[in-house]
């Protein structure tokens, strides 16, 4: 993944977090409902892109091996 790429996409998760926290200091219902959905998207986009991450290093490591053995 390109450096810009995982900029923008951790950037995006925790730009989905800081709302939501936004949200939930600012009250109400809908805030309330607001904050839960943004900070379970951000959060939970952060892991996924973490997984993604040690995939692509465990898929490198792979092709690496392989090529050592040729």
């Amino acid at each position: 993944m390109r450096t810009r790429t995982r900029i923008v996409a951790y950037g995006a998760a925790a730009a989905l977090t800081l709302g939501g926290i936004a949200a939930a200091v600012a009250g109400g219902l809908v805030g309330q409902v607001l904050a839960i959905a943004g900070i379970t998207f951000g959060l939970g986009g952060a892991l996924l892109l973490m997984f993604y991450e040690v995939g692509l290093s465990e898929e490198r490591d792979l092709a690496r091996r392989r090529r050592r053995r040729r």
